[in-house]
């Protein structure tokens, strides 16, 4: 019984073994295609968040234009002129400093490796 019981043990032992080493075999191949995917999103999501902060410099940039040539016609609107021009600077300045720390992509498309090694020790902390 103690034989059979060894014998199980052993076959389970390297069924296990054998599943380790097939896992590891597939994540090594895995892992240059998991890579590149990693530095195209990372890439492309920087990219998109710049255009939409340049979007939004631009958008209030125009609007504050209209809205004070509108306030300007109105004795009351003042008020109301000043809160949404103010409201807009703050998320245009957001947005700008957003936009200014937020090279990633560049990074990405002309030293990956720097950004790689960068992201990693991101992921260390």
């Amino acid at each position: 019984m103690n034989e059979q019981a060894n014998k199980i043990l052993v076959e389970l032992l390297q069924k296990a073994a054998d599943g380790i080493d097939s896992a590891v075999a597939f994540s090594q191949a895995q892992i240059p295609d998991v890579i590149h995917q990693l530095l195209i999103w990372n890439a492309v999501s920087s990219l998109l968040f710049q255009l939409i902060a340049i979007l939004t410099v631009m958008g209030f940039l125009l609007t504050v234009k209209k809205a004070w040539n509108v306030a300007e016609g109105y004795s009351g609107a003042d008020f109301l002129a000043f809160l949404y021009i103010t409201s807009g600077a703050l998320t245009s300045i957001i947005m700008f400093v957003g936009f200014w720390f937020n090279f990633d992509w560049l990074k990405i498309w002309l030293a990956p490796k720097l950004y790689l090694l960068e992201y990693a020790t991101s992921l260390i902390k």
